[in-house]
């Protein structure tokens, strides 16, 4: 995972699945920033831990934008019945 901090906004390029591991990382670092970008054109995956951390970073106020997710996320989010509270049209991204 590849990251950078600057005034107040969060960039990650995920070089794996987002997953427990990469999502508390992300969390942890997102603690005094506004904006978190997360690039996911290198992951296939994104688990239940990782979408409860957007959920958490959503709902906290954080302007969350991913880029390039794999295409089970929307699904996965649609079927948890999250589409509404994560606003898939505003979250996602193309790079």
């Amino acid at each position: 995972m590849d990251y950078e901090i600057k005034q107040r906004e969060l960039r990650v390029r995920l070089n794996r699945d987002f997953n427990l591991l990469t999502a508390r990382r992300i969390e942890t670092l997102a603690g005094e920033v506004d904006k978190v970008d997360i690039d996911l054109t290198q992951s296939k995956i994104v688990d239940s831990v990782a979408i409860a951390t957007l959920h958490k970073l959503v709902t906290s106020g954080k302007k969350v934008k991913l880029i390039n997710p794999p295409q089970v996320f929307g699904e996965a989010v649609r079927a948890l019945g999250l589409d509404d509270v994560l606003k898939l049209d505003e979250l996602i991204g193309r790079k």
